[in-house]
């Protein structure tokens, strides 16, 4: 692939070169030590003065506050270096992706407020989900190197971690209305209490409500969320913080697509509107609703309406910080996880069971269409539908003991994630009977009473870590070393209830019988990270950890071959074992950083040493998708961020990041089938990224612009298709007009995004990384179009926003 850096790219590496000494600074992971204002480097809020031995980067208040209240967390750290993300629309309502050097989000630790985010199973990441962009106070992403007390499992390439805003000292309601492009509306509202018990408790509760249309085809998004937090200072340096999150969402999805299908439809094609109709019930006569003349387009198109994902979900976390004397404490963190949802498209197919049902799960299906014959083959609506409990706790001891600050702590977590796959019927009108998949009185059966299910399972996930630190100063504080270790291990209990297998509710024996499968996958992760205070102004830093991943449970999914079927039972089959093992990586940085009031520059270079590395590709032996461990690769570059205030009034911010992956090894796909993946880059990792942002501001107002350069890439394992490099541009500006006696802070802000329309792609790769083998034929074996997600077009954000 060549690459091609644009104007940006070049603009910020001049930059860079033209105002950097010959060579940063950095703080404690998760501890904001600037806020930006007018004058400094921090005034965009995109960069901040850190102290942690390792690559670290972070946004704060000050750079969300004029971003659109609507946008997700991958939007907001957009323009941090090593930071690739794409967003399936411009609101930030339908999810996206995040790769950050190369790792995709499956790889990468998510916490809010300390909790894991992650899902339990495929450690996917549903962005749209969290908190509400209001209440955030500060994302930061740690590039590589995991922290050490990080509550992960499934983490070789770093973390993300969110706060939320602590409540306000004074009493106050917030109001927020937003208007947009597609017919996006937000209303939020939030109260703090102030300080209440002598000062020694305040909260806040905050509910808001979001709507928009889909920017191409039928269907938008729906969201209700609420959220709350709470702080009790306890006195004498101990307090309590606690925060509930809950949100309810039902989005329709945007269809990707292939490069045919844009060359064929066009860049707009998306779902079809028209709702399948059942075919007229005729007893005795084999019917199928597929082959019925008014569904002719159906296959084809499918229906928006049951292409969509409802989901809600709790959240509540604690920390419990207890000082025992002045140089040691205790922090106690349970918090517990709730999750219900379904997803997909979920327009399926199901065949009665007739004659075949002695063949098929159950006895095959009853008699759907009420036509006395179990010959029919009917439209349903199956819906992909996961519940999850998750309760998890981390305890931290800390001691300060002269030059030596010691932490030492343990988490543990229990997560139990049930995946199922009911069918509930649908009339002709495109109505569901169950859209939620929550009512079971409604949901198609088997013959013998059972519920048709194509997927049957539950995972109980029992995580932990015990994990020790120390960070020393020495030199007269000007050298401090981290050496740190944590032993991590997940056990899964994996059972598989006999279903089809099929979301066509047609038997396939890979999942029609009963079967456990118990896992256990540990390792010792240890780290090392040193930090050189050259002088006042830099200092330079290394730091090498060890971070691993366990398989996520799709892994074990469909794991029987051979049997038959007996009176609706599976005999004779055979147990495969699990196919992949855990991926492990080395992550090495070496970093120097510049920090004054009127200049931050931070920069890496890092080298990325995997082993068996997990991506999803299609098995030729069992005609699905699977786990593999497509073998060792590395990955090594270098990332630049830096912040300048020109002025008093004007600031700069820019990032450049370039990586060069590789893989070592060759892909065997099947039992004779080897695909050449040797020496080829890691799909869906650009070798350039560039982002800028130049902001003005002054006496209550302020307007902005941002560029970001993401460069081309390959959307193969082989590398024989790729996509082009693309440049989007974003705005905005505000204004905070004068207080009145009932109104303060009255405040209007304009977003825009992707002001210049630009038209590009972005790969769909799935929640992990799910990657096409080969697009075209290779070595014999057949390939497959990769996908893509159409990026969102032009859209404006106006805010309006108030405290009473």
């Amino acid at each position: 692939m060549q690459c091609k850096l644009t104007r940006l790219s070049l603009l910020i590496s001049g930059l860079f070169v033209a105002g950097a000494p010959a060579f940063a600074q950095t703080t404690d992971v998760g501890t904001v030590t600037v806020q930006g204002s007018s004058g400094t480097a921090a005034a965009t809020g995109l960069i901040q003065a850190e102290e942690s031995p390792k690559a670290r980067s972070s946004v704060n208040r000050d750079y969300m506050d004029k971003q659109s209240p609507t946008g997700n967390p991958y939007q907001m750290i957009n323009l941090l270096p090593g930071v690739n993300t794409y967003d399936n629309d411009g609101s930030g309502l339908f999810g996206g992706n995040i790769r950050v050097r190369g790792f995709n989000s499956d790889q990468l630790g998510f916490t809010i407020n300390g909790a894991p985010v992650n899902d339990s199973g495929s450690y996917a990441v549903y962005p749209q989900e969290y908190t509400d962009a209001e209440n955030l106070c500060n994302i930061f992403v740690t590039q590589g190197s995991t922290d050490t007390e990080a509550p992960h499992v499934g983490a070789t390439g770093g973390n993300i971690g969110m706060t939320t805003c602590a409540p306000e000292d004074e009493q106050r309601i917030r109001v927020t209305n937003a208007f947009g492009s597609n017919s996006l509306w937000k209303r939020f509202v939030r109260f703090d209490s102030g300080k209440l018990l002598d000062g020694r408790l305040k909260f806040f509760i905050s509910y808001s409500k979001t709507t928009a249309d889909k920017f191409k085809g039928a269907g938008g998004a729906i969201k209700d969320h609420v959220d709350v937090g709470a702080n009790l200072d306890l006195g004498q340096g101990s307090f309590i913080n606690g925060s509930l999150l809950y949100n309810k969402a039902i989005n329709n999805n945007y269809r990707s697509l292939t490069k045919a299908q844009i060359a064929q439809y066009g860049t707009g094609y998306d779902f079809g509107t028209k709702a399948p109709v059942h075919q007229p019930a005729v007893a005795g006569t084999a019917q199928n609703d597929t082959t019925y003349g008014p569904n002719a387009s159906i296959a084809n198109d499918n229906y928006y309406a049951y292409s969509l994902n409802p989901f809600k979900n709790w959240l509540a976390t604690v920390n419990g910080h207890f000082q025992l004397s002045p140089t040691s404490s205790i922090d106690v963190d349970p918090y517990f996880w709730y999750g219900f949802g379904t997803g997909g498209n979920q327009l399926q197919t199901v065949k009665e069971g007739g004659v075949a049902g002695a063949s098929q799960v159950g006895g095959g299906v009853r008699d759907i269409n009420g036509d006395g014959d179990r010959l029919d083959t009917v439209y349903a609506y199956e819906g992909s539908r996961t519940k999850t409990f998750r309760p998890g706790v981390t305890f931290k001891f800390n001691q300060q003991l002269e030059n030596h600050k010691l932490m030492a702590g343990y988490w543990y977590e229990r997560a139990r994630h049930q995946q199922t796959g009911q069918f509930s019927p649908i009339d002709s009108n495109g109505n569901i009977a169950d859209l939620w998949q929550e009512n079971s009185d409604v949901w198609l059966r088997n013959a013998d009473g059972s519920v048709l299910q194509y997927r049957d399972t539950m995972t109980i996930s029992t995580a932990q870590s015990i994990f020790l630190q120390d960070s020393i100063n020495l030199m007269n504080d000007k050298l401090n070393v981290q050496v740190g270790g944590r032993y991590s291990s997940i056990d899964r209990d994996f059972t598989n209830y006999p279903s089809t297998g099929s979301t066509s509710g047609t038997a396939s024996n890979a999942s029609a019988g009963y079967y456990k499968v118990k896992k256990s996958y540990a390792d010792f992760l240890p780290s090392l990270g040193l930090r050189f205070q050259l002088d006042e102004k830099q200092s330079v830093f290394f730091n090498a950890a060890k971070n691993f991943k366990a398989p996520g449970n799709f892994s074990y999914f469909g794991l029987l071959s051979g049997g038959t079927m007996v009176n609706g039972q599976l005999v004779g089959a055979t147990q495969r074992a699990v196919p992949v093992d855990k991926e492990t990586s080395w992550n090495y940085d070496l970093g120097y950083r510049y920090n004054t009031d009127k200049w931050m520059f931070s920069s890496s270079v890092f080298y990325i040493d995997y082993h068996n590395r997990i991506a999803s590709a299609f098995n030729a032996d069992t005609n699905s998708k699977t786990d593999y461990n497509v073998g060792d690769s590395t990955s090594k570059g270098f990332e630049l961020e830096s912040g300048y205030a020109l002025t008093r009034n004007l600031s700069m911010y820019g990032s450049l990041s370039y990586i060069k992956s590789k893989m070592k090894d060759d892909m065997r796909n099947s039992a004779t089938q080897v695909l050449p993946t040797s020496g080829k880059e890691f799909p869906d990792t650009p070798n350039w990224l560039s982002a800028l942002s130049l902001q003005y501001q002054r006496d209550g107002w302020y307007v902005f612009g941002q560029a970001k350069y993401t460069g081309n890439r390959y959307t193969t394992l082989v590398n024989d298709d790729s996509i082009g490099g693309y440049t989007v541009f974003n705005a905005g500006a505000g204004i905070t007009l004068p207080s009145t006696s009932w109104m303060k802070k009255p405040t209007i802000r304009l977003n825009a995004y992707n002001l210049f329309d630009k038209q590009y792609l972005n790969l769909s790769s799935g929640s992990g990384s799910q990657f096409t083998t080969n697009a075209n034929t290779v070595n014999g074996i057949s390939g497959s179009a990769p996908s893509f997600y159409v990026g969102a077009p032009r859209t404006f954000t106006v805010t309006l926003t108030a405290d009473f």
